[in-house]
């Protein structure tokens, strides 16, 4: 990124993007801040790169989730081969795929899978994801205790859990109005 360290400013709004590169048979996955976007893409188009898509992100912790997702699903499918160093003299080549075609990867494919991978990592930012996670994780832990004949713990901690999902409910209330579960 130009004119700083991207994880400096990874709280900022970031976006992920896929550039190709048709004359090195190439492919790139990137994270820029949204404010560097222009700068970052120019550089990739003075060099002979074509921009595909950007995929917006409420920070660059979220982008760089996406990022690190599509090309490690990319290296564990065998597109290990990366550009050179000197063939990306405005940096990122290690996110790149050299000699796409050879292992059947072209613009398309790579899009749908960024865009597959920034849809899951949106999602599971969502609080209500988290919540209902949590939820899942307690519900296991209670039912180990139980196993485990610790019924007196797990029953203060279903109480605990019953005020929160109480506290969620009146909270979801207060967002979307009363009855909005309601059948």
């Amino acid at each position: 990124m130009a004119g700083g360290n991207f994880y400096d400013r990874a709280d900022d709004p970031a976006l992920l993007y896929v550039v190709r590169n048709e004359e090195l048979d190439a492919l790139k996955v990137g994270v820029v801040t949204q404010g560097s976007c222009a700068a970052r893409l120019g550089a990739h188009k003075r060099r002979g790169w074509t921009a595909e898509l950007t995929l917006g992100f409420t920070s660059g912790h979220q982008a760089l989730q996406a990022e690190w997702a599509v090309v490690r699903f990319l290296r564990e499918c065998g597109a290990t081969d990366l550009l050179p160093q000197n063939k990306m003299p405005q940096g990122g080549y290690t996110e790149t795929v050299a000699r796409a075609a050879l292992v059947d990867l072209d613009r398309d494919l790579l899009i749908v899978i960024a865009r597959a991978a920034g849809r899951i990592v949106r999602k599971a930012a969502c609080p209500i994801y988290r919540f209902f996670r949590d939820v899942g994780e307690a519900t296991d832990l209670l039912n180990e205790m139980i196993a485990a004949g610790q019924k007196d713990e797990a029953r203060e901690l279903i109480a605990e859990l019953m005020d929160a999902l109480l506290l969620f409910e009146a909270r979801l209330d207060e967002a979307w109005g009363e009855g909005w579960g309601k059948v």
